[in-house]
């Protein structure tokens, strides 16, 4: 099988170019090469979903839907130079999204104080309860507002690589990000 080198760089965000095109081509013809799509991209998918749902189980299960979607529908996926990492995070989105309307029609709680952080030990009980306070939030806003926060400052995404995760354009993504700061911001002063 073709070796894939990843780009260098700090987040590894991408493989390069190339690459990716070669392998995306090559998963819609073998499923066994979606593996090395999976690889590559699980951790930080789990993440942005964990970060957004703040629920370990919640995660697994969006997380493992999201990659079946990739999966089945990677046949009509184009590669148009998006890195492919962005058309996960839409689909990520999306399910939490899903997740989050699921969750407030069902007056369940949103914030798990046993699962809030799997640093726990490293992190002292204050930050602990300040990152819960965040998150609930968090989960308060309007799901287009809780995307566009946790890509940019959970994910440490730019600005224009949010636009792409998102298919928003990058205007739009400036507003909706000033916008739900100020939103949380004004949730979180509320609390105290």
């Amino acid at each position: 099988m073709t070796e894939f080198p990843i780009a260098a760089g700090g987040a590894e965000w991408v493989i390069a170019n190339e690459s990716e095109q070669m392998l995306i081509q090559q998963a819609k013809r073998d499923p066994k090469a979606f593996v090395l799509i999976y690889d590559h991209h699980y951790t930080p998918i789990a993440g942005y979903v964990y970060r957004r749902t703040g629920d370990v189980h919640a995660t697994e299960d969006i997380v493992s839907d999201v990659f079946l979607a990739a999966m089945r529908t990677l046949g009509r996926f184009r590669y148009r130079g998006v890195p492919i990492r962005a058309w996960l995070y839409r689909l990520a989105s999306n399910a939490v999204n899903q997740w989050v309307k699921r969750q407030r029609r069902r007056h369940m709680s949103l914030v798990d104080e046993s699962v809030m952080s799997h640093h726990a030990d490293e992190t002292s009980r204050r930050d602990r309860d300040e990152a819960a306070r965040v998150r609930k939030a968090l989960l308060q806003l309007s799901p287009k507002y809780q995307t566009v926060i946790a890509l940019r400052y959970f994910e440490d995404l730019s600005l224009a690589e949010v636009s792409q995760a998102t298919g928003w354009r990058l205007g739009t993504v400036k507003s909706l990000v000033s916008r739900g700061r100020q939103s949380l911001r004004e949730k979180l002063s509320r609390e105290g």
